[in-house]
């Protein structure tokens, strides 16, 4: 099922109505799942279908990704104020909260806001610091490809390549690209000029220095990725005083796509 909706008000931030896909199971606890830049709702379809049996799944799309609105602006308030509207508009009052990588700092910087929303936290491989700059290739080559003008997704993956060289991340990128059935042409589902000129900001620790979050908190980290040190859990205890970290063998920042098997594993001896 897919929520949609337009603009909402909440107090000095506006607020868009995220989209999400919908794993019900009334009754049971809430999990919310946050996806990182340039990933969507779909990427963890999977993931949330699996924990069905036992939550009741709401994997949402953020501001200017997958099927949810566009907006020029990415501020973490606003992005914590379009959770709150989703789950206003849900009368959810009570969720376990789940983000991958700007997901996750999404995901702490609205514990920290509302610990008395969150039960329990899940961090996947995303630290509480500043990182240096990334992914401006990544806009910049997907920004070059004349989406309006092509015949088909393999010339576009061939338009790619000499950009993006690893073929992995080149079918990441381009499950952003959409198919418009009415007019047979295609266009980028994500808001690229907002999200690429939104990096420098982004790149930062979504944290204030003053910010807590009481409640229990899993770190989960790929043993292959880069995006977390072997200091970044005792450092983030500054914010989470309970972080439990877990590292997943064999898999690098997509935790969730590279070992499902190991992930699910280690939220499951957690939960």
């Amino acid at each position: 099922m897919s929520d949609k909706g337009g603009i909402l008000v909440e107090g000095l931030c506006m607020a868009v109505a995220l989209h999400s896909l919908r794993f019900k199971n009334p009754g049971a606890p809430v999990l919310v799942v946050l996806h990182g830049l340039l990933g969507s709702s779909r990427n963890w379809s999977t993931i949330g279908r699996t924990l069905q049996d036992r939550f009741d799944v709401h994997v949402l799309d953020l501001r200017n990704h997958g099927s949810s609105p566009h907006s020029d602006a990415m501020r973490w308030s606003e992005m914590c104020e379009d959770l709150q509207a989703y789950l206003d508009l849900h009368e959810l009052e009570s969720i376990e909260l789940m983000g991958h990588s700007l997901g996750g700092k999404v995901a702490m910087r609205y514990a920290c806001e509302r610990p008395e929303v969150v039960e329990r936290l899940m961090i996947v491989d995303i630290a509480a610091k500043p990182y240096p700059p990334y992914h401006d290739n990544e806009f910049r080559a997907m920004k070059r490809i004349p989406v309006a003008e092509l015949a088909n997704r393999k010339e576009a993956e061939e338009l790619l390549e000499p950009m993006v060289l690893d073929w992995a991340l080149r079918q990441f990128l381009l499950t952003n690209l959409a198919h418009d059935e009415a007019s047979g042409t295609f266009r980028w589902q994500v808001n690229l000029e907002a999200l690429h000129a939104s990096l420098p900001h982004i790149r930062q620790n979504s944290l204030l220095e003053t910010d807590r979050y009481e409640g229990p908190v899993l770190l989960v980290r790929g043993a292959n990725s880069d995006f977390i040190d072997d200091d970044d859990a005792n450092e983030m205890l500054h914010w989470f005083p309970h972080l439990h970290e877990e590292m997943v063998p064999s898999a690098g920042h997509n935790v969730h796509v590279e070992n499902r098997k190991g992930f699910l594993e280690v939220l499951d001896a957690w939960l």
